[in-house]
């Protein structure tokens, strides 16, 4: 049977607290797409990063943060943080989706240990459960110094994307290389040190 909602990763006990579709409308039912797409909330604490997710229905599957792990949506449907448009299907092809607690920045980065944590780990549950492997698509760098500015754009990984890699790279993606987001570009999570985790999530993942 397909796993829906999880009770723990790793050392995280895993809080419910499901955000549903406007109207709330029958859930679309998930496919094993074996890519997961990474968000930054861009607000701090995990209840008010909840709240916002909730009010907008912009529901992911999990927000991390604060050593605390929720989730917001059954794995075995689709998750609600990439923009729809016309002709958008970025959350159809988004297998699993996570909205760290944390800011972007254009800079290389990581996030705090409270955020970093379980992102790693529900990374991890979900090469083990899911099948999603721990790589980046196309190799590409995590200082984004092949992504000319503004990030917040159709920039060039985006256009890449769209024409030969979505959703044919599996991996973990970030926000600003899903193509067409309709008109608010968001460039989470920026020059986030994702090689860095994905290492660390290969670690953890014999653990699990």
């Amino acid at each position: 049977m397909a796993i829906e909602w999880v009770d723990k990763i790793d050392k995280f006990k895993v809080e419910r607290r499901e955000i549903p579709r406007l109207g709330g409308k029958t859930y679309f039912l998930n496919s094993s797409t074996l890519i997961g797409v990474l968000h930054t909330t861009e607000i701090q604490g995990v209840e008010n990063s909840w709240e916002l997710l909730n009010e907008t229905h912009s529901a992911p599957h999990f927000v991390t943060g604060e050593g605390r792990i929720v989730q917001c949506r059954p794995l075995n449907v689709q998750g609600a943080a990439l923009a729809p448009g016309n002709g958008n299907t970025a959350n159809v092809h988004a297998q699993i989706q996570i909205e760290m607690v944390a800011n972007s920045k254009e800079k290389l980065w990581l996030p705090d240990s409270g955020t970093l944590d379980p992102t790693v780990a529900v990374m991890a549950f979900c090469v083990k459960h899911l099948g999603i492997p721990l790589k980046a698509p196309n190799d590409w760098p995590d200082d984004c110094s092949d992504v000319p500015s503004p990030w917040a754009a159709n920039n060039r990984r985006r256009k890449l994307a769209a024409k030969r890699l979505w959703p044919i790279e599996k991996g973990w993606w970030m926000h600003m290389e899903v193509p067409y987001q309709g008109k608010n570009w968001h460039w989470d999570c920026g020059a986030l040190q994702r090689s860095s985790m994905i290492v660390m999530a290969s670690v953890l993942l014999p653990k699990l």
